[in-house]
């Protein structure tokens, strides 16, 4: 066999491979180049077969929170391209602010995180302190309401704001490892004795009288308070058996009407400030509602002559300089918290009360007010004696440090009676400890924490106590400064209103301040939990799942005024993700709002949250809080979503100087930018950009930075009528086979 070394052969093979090679590097050329654009083309597709769809849900949650009736519920496709749907609990939400004074302005920051932390700023005066209420703005919330630990009895019925609940309220009494269950249409009360401290727990809000003994007195919380003083318009009032009699004052003539099972009827207030007075008699089981035509307070008297209770300034705090009482006849005690004495002017007449003491006079069947050089407690006793003697009372003791019903510091006259006189305790945060400074009985600890393993401490008072009753923190231990709740405790008779115990959770602030003040929130870290963790917080009151900040401040010589208030709401983002030219593409829904991060990261809004303006300076939002059902089932499969509307409840209904928003998360200043888009063509704020104070062209939302995440509602400096209403909205999805 002969072998020849061809050399054009081997030539043609080597070329060919070359030139295979070359295809290759040209294909492999052509593949990177038109692959992103390829995927880019396919995210568009995506972007646009959900888009709409996202629109369609936002477009009737809408309808249904602002127009639907609780049960009212509709039913929509979701169809997925290749991406892949999910909920996401951990982005924040939004809030609303509003200034109460002209002027001001009032800012939030990590308000809606899950941690403990939260900021404010309000840089136009002095705050002298914060306070949190939970919203219980889940449908599946229970409402929990702390029994004093003293023996009496329970009066409970289902309360009512912008409607009447739907179903029957379900409310579980729990006392010593034991409980009980009842239902109640609305109308009907729960009646029962408590010897210690217990709790009712439902599955909506209550009205909850604790009394004792044979009468007593209690200031009577209105359906729907008004944040800046505190008055309202209707009461729903579980009755005492008995000799009853209501007590109502206003700064303007109003018509009163009143209907129970026993009782009904109109009246004309009379006087200057114009009062009411009603007597019943009630019979058990007896629910009065009480509306007027102006806001007004309401003051409830049960049996003869016993009971006290402390009656708020004009600003709604338990502190202040004026006072406009009611025409019930008895006395009242004005306590002097302050270092230095004070002049108290009383139907023309000027009376001086030292410092650290209290005076005591009658007070007769006629409406007056009650002004005063510095801040003043005032308590109202339906008994006509002198000195500090009360032969029955139970009252919740205004913080001296915040005004409110909670705080760092208590400061009250010592009550004397025939019987035992005690403080009680209650916490208003996860734990604090105080020092009680009073005279106790020799086996009592002034030293005192509170906590859920120790529960509300009842401390009792030596029988030959005087002088004052004061509480501090103990700073110098490792736990935070939080606040608490005391109830003085005198006699063996008495009466107050419980409230929520997520309800005013103050924290002292007391100086001015140009920047942020970080706070401690009152509640718990729960940033580091499952999500699962976290709904059941959101239920059980661990975590508020909605918050109102009310801020205070010394206004017009009064120390705890109210200047701003807040509310805000967690809003659960429906998620969908999907795959572009780049990772991590998205499009997402939440209260109202669509936006999405395609192409290339960039935040646009798709659909703006809900708002509806004027005419004139008129805001009114309702926020749309949408909660995925526990059995829902999400992911790349189409789905058949049912949005239901399980109430609507009325925050505020108010006239405020500035009105905020702010919204949580990657998609806030896209949101501001775009609800300012008309201030283009404003004349005003072209020729003075970021001057809203020379903006008289324009009604509308208002970006003040390119970056910042909240818009200013602006009305050429005109007062603002606002309404804000939160929606509660459960999503059920089922996958469509």
């Amino acid at each position: 066999m002969r072998r020849r070394f061809d050399d054009e052969a081997v030539s043609a093979a080597i070329a060919t491979v070359l030139l295979f090679a070359g295809v290759l590097g040209i294909i492999s050329g052509m593949m990177v180049t038109i692959t992103p654009l390829i995927n880019e083309k396919h995210g568009s597709v995506e972007r646009q077969a959900m888009a709409g769809q996202m629109e369609d849900l936002a477009a009737e949650t809408v309808r249904i929170s602002e127009n639907g009736l609780p049960g009212d519920s509709a039913t929509l496709q979701l169809r997925p391209h290749t991406g892949e749907l999910g909920w996401n609990l951990a982005h924040g939400g939004t809030w609303y602010s509003v200034a109460f004074v002209d002027g001001g302005s009032f800012r939030l920051d990590g308000l809606l995180d899950l941690d403990d932390k939260t900021r404010i700023r309000y840089s136009e005066s002095e705050v002298s302190a914060a306070c949190f209420s939970d919203l219980r703005a889940n449908k599946d919330a229970t409402w929990n309401y702390r029994i004093p630990n003293i023996s009496g009895t329970i009066l409970a019925t289902p309360a009512t704001s912008l409607q009447q609940p739907l179903y029957e309220t379900t409310v579980e009494y729990t006392s010593g490892g034991s409980s009980s269950s009842h239902s109640l249409i609305p109308g009907s009360v729960l009646s029962t004795a408590s010897a210690g401290e217990s709790w009712l727990q439902s599955d909506g809000p209550l009205k909850v009288i604790f009394l004792r003994g044979n009468g007593g007195v209690t200031m009577v919380e209105p359906d729907l308070a008004n944040p800046s003083d505190g008055k309202g318009r209707a009461w729903t009032i579980p009755m005492p058996t008995g000799s009853v009699s209501l007590h109502l004052v206003s700064s303007d003539l109003t018509t009163i009407s009143w209907d129970s099972n026993s009782n009904s009827g109109t009246a004309t207030s009379t006087g200057s400030p114009a009062t009411w007075n009603g007597d019943f008699t009630t019979l058990a089981g007896d629910v009065m509602t009480v509306h007027s035509s102006s806001p007004a307070r309401l003051m409830m008297v049960w049996g003869s002559g016993t009971g006290a209770t402390v009656w708020p300034d004009d600003g709604g705090s338990g502190l202040g300089i004026s006072h406009t009482l009611p025409a019930a006849a008895g006395s009242i005690l004005i306590e002097n918290p302050e270092t230095t004495s004070i002049a108290v002017q009383i139907d023309g007449l000027f009376n001086t009360i030292s410092a650290q003491s209290s005076m005591r006079i009658s007070w007769p069947a006629v409406s007056s007010q009650i002004q005063s050089t510095g801040p003043v407690q005032v308590h109202w006793l339906a008994e006509d004696a002198s000195n500090s003697y009360r032969t029955g009372s139970l009252e919740m003791i205004p913080a001296t440090d915040t005004g409110r019903s909670s705080g760092l510091e208590h400061s009250y006259s010592t009550p004397t009676s025939a019987s035992d006189e005690s403080v009680l305790i209650q916490k208003a945060s996860p734990e604090t400890s105080l020092t009680l400074i009073a005279d106790l009985e020799a086996s009592q600890s002034p030293y005192i924490t509170v906590n859920d393993s120790t529960g509300s401490q009842l401390a009792t008072l030596s029988p030959t106590a005087s002088n004052l009753v004061r509480t501090a923190v103990n700073s110098t231990d490792i736990l935070n400064d939080a606040p608490f709740r005391i109830i003085s405790v005198a006699g063996d008779d008495g009466m107050m209103e419980i409230r929520q115990d997520g309800e005013e959770r103050c924290l002292p602030i007391g100086y001015w301040a140009s920047g942020w003040v970080e706070l401690n929130l009152p509640w718990d870290d729960f940033s580091h939990y499952s999500t699962a963790i976290v709904k059941e917080a959101w239920k059980d009151g661990s975590h508020p799942l909605g918050v109102e900040v009310t801020l205070l401040g010394p206004q017009n010589g009064a120390p705890h005024d109210t200047l701003a208030g807040a509310w805000g709401a967690h809003l659960p983002r429906l998620n969908y993700e999907f795959q572009s030219s780049v990772s991590g593409m998205e499009i997402g829904y939440r209260g109202g709002f669509v936006g999405t991060n395609h192409p290339e990261y960039q935040a646009d809004v798709l659909v703006l949250p809900p708002a509806r303006e004027g005419p004139g300076p008129r805001l009114a939002v309702t926020i749309p809080l949408t909660m995925p059902a526990d059995s829902s089932s999400i992911g790349n499969s189409q789905v058949a979503l049912t949005v239901s509307l399980d109430q609507r409840v009325q925050l505020v209904s108010v006239q405020a100087h500035e009105i905020r928003r702010g919204w949580d998360g990657p998609y806030g200043s896209a949101i501001a930018a775009e609800s300012s888009q008309e201030l283009a063509f404003s004349a005003d704020w072209l020729t003075f950009p970021g001057r809203i104070d020379l903006l008289d062209d324009y009604v509308g939302w208002v970006q003040l930075t390119h970056s910042s995440p909240e818009a200013v509602y602006h009305a050429s400096g005109e007062p603002i009528m606002f309404n804000l209403q939160l929606s509660q909205i459960s999503i059920d999805t089922e996958l469509i086979i």
